[in-house]
């Protein structure tokens, strides 16, 4: 152990028969800023276990001499074997195998082939899930020793029959030397100092009266004369029918043992990372709560949070940086709470079990007997308000956002689950309606769902009947207003609905998958008409198209396109693949080799929408993009906001730098056409030139040649 503690990098100890393998994991390991010691072995895994103590051991299964179900299990009886992390690396996908790994001791599995990009990960990752692991082994041993010797004991009331029991520990803890059966709550309460007696028996009345659970401090003075504090906390067990059962409680001297006990509750009842009840503690409350609001009639309201983008700030910045900013939301939520006229009639030791860490970035917010839903806007608008401050988290300034969905019991719902499901649908409500807002859950939200269930069996109909067409709208030279190129723009022309937008059934499609059916036919409709056009003298024209980031690794794109390309006699330079920064935000080796595969055809990669996603520039530097597209919301307001101005000015600046097309988006006026002009963009579009048009209007077009 004394090396583990003094070695200035991890050690990783690979083990594979396979010397290919071990120089590819050694290298992934490396990178990920490991030492790494390589056996080929078994027998020698376990000479060098024995001799360096490893933290991390990547081991194969399928081995000769020794496999690794038995080099594990064998390293786990060693000395220090309890304490490494052990990850097994198998070409094996079946149950038995993964049973096999687990029953002899490893802590996770990876099935070959590996990927490179996310073993580094993972291994830090096991080790830090170690590390965790065996502090709070040695954390269970020490608070185990120290409640011996700090003498805890429990007590309980039957709530049904009032009737009361002490523990031996508790009984001797209060000076009695012997613990009679017939010993009684007052009898428990006796030692108890007389300033404080009083609050703690009303303390107690009211706890039991109105089945609460509480915590409090109260000071002792047993026949040595001498007071100690003492700790007494309570909570109402319920039976399950929802009612309660039993108040439990510990108590403890904590004159010296506080923080160990406080220790024991925490694991049991609260957020390791935020302080916040967790999620069992939450659900708990809220069947209590909802019970309570039902026999009382009263009015309660649930928020649940969900912050806004925390998955690409995770991305992007570590782990690390996400947990400090969900620490720091937990914050800004407790002060929101206490400084909310709603709750303030609550005492604030009773504050934290309103407040959940349900689980990843989420939230929820119990509000007990409200007068009204406004109660729960006010905490809501507080929330919106406050949420968005600046963390400078290791030198990293970041802004957080919420969406925040309300349901009201007993209006949206009276069983503990259907409020839960409708305050998460009504985030998400929140979400697609532009995000760090709050909406409350209303019954004609059914109705949308009902309405989107129809049209996701519309879509997979639409399909069959050739209901969508390709639209065009022409991409031109900006100084000789020349077509040299369109964007393609796939519609949904529904039999009653009309010409549906793309927004509304892309997301439906990627849900079902039917998005990769959509994107082959896509490709070769382009290339088909493309092909029409070429036959009839205008063409070929290069034309763009926006790729969905759905599943690209299962979608065989790259043999799609080689197809239509070949079929249709189409030239590479004549088909580019636009693509937003949330296929990029996938962030797999899978995805990024697709992407390379792509221009290696070689076809042309767009940006599309540049600048409005998150960390845009970190994307640009990492792929190498040919042409950027500016998003029609800077060009909209070029001529009037300086700020888009500055924003345009500085990605036609990264662009000539990086040797990259620049594309506007969105031009609507000549003023705006003539600023760009000045700034020297090479190429637009726009309704200022043509909105998307048809086939065959954009071949009239093309015959012109310039709008």
């Amino acid at each position: 152990m004394d090396k583990q503690v003094t070695r200035k990098k991890p050690l990783a100890l690979v083990v594979d028969d396979d010397f290919s393998l071990r120089l590819s994991m050694r290298a992934a390991l490396i990178k990920a800023d490991f030492d790494v010691l390589e056996a080929e072995s078994g027998p020698q895994a376990l000479d060098l276990f024995q001799s360096d103590r490893p933290n991390l051991i990547l081991l194969d299964v399928i081995m000769p001499e020794m496999d690794g179900f038995e080099t594990c299990t064998k390293i786990r009886k060693m000395p220090g074997g309890n304490d490494v992390q052990i990850l097994m690396v198998t070409g094996l996908d079946d149950v038995e195998s993964i049973e096999l790994a687990f029953e002899a001791g490893a802590n996770d599995f990876v099935s070959k082939p590996l990927n490179w990009l996310l073993l580094g990960y993972k291994a830090k990752y096991m080790l830090r899930a170690g590390r965790a692991f065996h502090d709070l082994n040695q954390s269970k041993k020490r608070l185990q020793k120290t409640q011996e010797i700090a003498r805890i004991g429990n007590w309980e009331i039957i709530l049904s029959s009032n009737e009361f029991h002490c523990s031996p520990d508790a009984c001797r803890l209060l000076g009695y030397t012997q613990c009679d059966a017939g010993m009684s709550l007052k009898d428990f309460l006796a030692p108890v100092v007389d300033e404080d007696h009083g609050q703690v028996e009303k303390k107690f009345d009211y706890a039991f009266n109105h089945r609460q659970p509480f915590s409090l401090h109260y000071r002792i003075q047993l026949d040595d004369k001498k007071e100690r504090h003492i700790l007494n906390q309570a909570e109402i067990i319920y039976n399950e029918s929802d009612q309660p059962e039993i108040m439990m409680g510990v108590i403890q001297d904590v004159t010296k043992m506080k923080l160990a006990e406080e220790e024991i509750r925490q694991l049991a009842f609260y957020d390791s990372l935020t302080g916040l009840a967790n999620r069992w503690l939450f659900q708990n409350r809220l069947e209590h709560e909802a019970s309570k609001a039902k026999r009382q009639n009263e009015t309660f309201a649930m928020l649940f949070l969900d912050l806004d983008h925390f998955k690409r700030i995770n991305d992007s910045y570590g782990h690390t940086v996400g947990d400090i900013l969900l620490q720091n939301s937990a914050k800004i939520l407790q002060e929101c709470i206490r400084n909310s006229d709603t709750i303030c009639r609550q005492k604030e030791e009773e504050l934290e079990t309103n407040i959940s860490r349900f689980g990843g970035d989420e939230f929820i917010i119990l509000l007990s007997n409200i007068k009204s839903p406004e109660s729960a806007a006010v905490i809501a608008r507080r929330i919106i308000k406050e949420m968005p401050v600046v963390h400078n988290i290791k030198g990293n300034l970041i802004s957080i956002t919420t969406s925040i969905g309300i349901s009201v019991y007993p209006t949206d719902g009276t069983e503990p689950e259907i409020l839960l499901k409708n305050a998460d649908y009504a985030m998400y409500q929140a979400k697609e309606a532009g995000r760090n807002i709050f909406k409350f859950y209303d019954k004609s939200l059914n109705k949308a769902a009902i309405e989107r269930f129809s049209l996701e069996n519309d879509l997979v109909k639409a399909m069959e009947r050739e209901e969508f067409l390709v639209f065009y709208q022409p991409i031109l030279d900006l100084a000789s207003r020349k077509i040299v190129g369109a964007e393609a723009l796939i519609r949904w022309l529904h039999p009653h609905k009309g010409m549906i937008q793309p927004g509304s059934f892309i997301p439906l499609a990627e849900d079902s998958g039917l998005i990769i059916k959509i994107n082959k036919w896509l490709i070769e409709t382009i290339c088909r008409q493309n092909n029409e056009w070429a036959k009839a003298g205008v063409g070929p024209v290069r034309i763009s198209f926006n790729l969905s980031g759905y599943q690209l690794e299962v979608q065989n794109l790259i043999k799609t396109i080689k197809e239509n390309l070949e079929k249709y006699s189409i030239e590479p330079k004549n088909l580019v693949v636009e693509i937003t920064e949330s296929v990029l935000l996938q962030d797999s080796q899978d995805t990024i080799s697709i992407l390379q595969d792509i221009k290696d055809l070689p076809l042309k990669i767009a940006l599309d929408d540049f600048g409005t996603g998150y960390s845009s520039l970190s994307y640009l530097a990492a792929f190498n993009a040919d042409t950027i597209k500016i998003d029609r919301s800077f060009i909209m307001g070029c001529t009037l906001n300086e700020s888009n101005l500055v924003i345009i000015k500085a990605i036609i600046a990264m662009g000539k730098s990086l040797d990259m097309n620049v594309i506007a988006e969105g031009i609507e006026t000549e003023e705006q056409l003539e600023l760009l002009n000045s700034l020297g963009v090479q190429e637009g579009q726009g309704f200022y030139f043509k909105p998307p048009v048809s086939h065959d209007e954009f071949g009239a077009l093309l015959k012109k040649g310039a709008l």
